[in-house]
């Protein structure tokens, strides 16, 4: 009987970035699982994303680092305004360095973004 081995999709979607983004998702993920444990891993849309009760959030590269998204952003308190949405593009942040990360802000977004798809 063979054994089946399935790989994390999103482990390998972060294994082709470049080593710089590589940190930048890493932290990102390790933000997201601390703060919210339960929600549903997967690339959908060839982005890694979250999902409870409906899509949270996402993480996904750019040309210049990563971008930390939100399925209802506009919805979000977002006391530092660090929130962007251009021609249609999900409210997301801009990550181009470790500095960029703020690991409370963040978790605030999740925590925010999960209380709106249980409402």
């Amino acid at each position: 009987m063979r054994s089946k081995i399935s790989t994390n999709q999103v482990d390998e979607y972060i294994d082709k970035l470049s080593p710089e983004k590589q940190l930048l998702a890493q932290a990102v993920r390790q933000i997201i699982s601390q703060t919210a444990a339960h929600l549903e891993e997967c690339v959908r849309w060839e982005n890694p994303c979250y999902f409870f009760y409906g899509p949270v959030c996402y993480f996904a590269s750019s040309r210049s680092g990563l971008h930390f998204g939100f399925f209802r952003g506009k919805e979000l308190s977002d006391p530092h305004r660090r929130l962007v949405s251009r021609n249609g593009q999900l409210p997301h942040i801009k990550l181009r360095t470790p500095e960029d990360i703020d690991e409370e802000y963040f978790s605030d977004l999740v925590r925010q973004a999960v209380q709106l798809n249980q409402n």
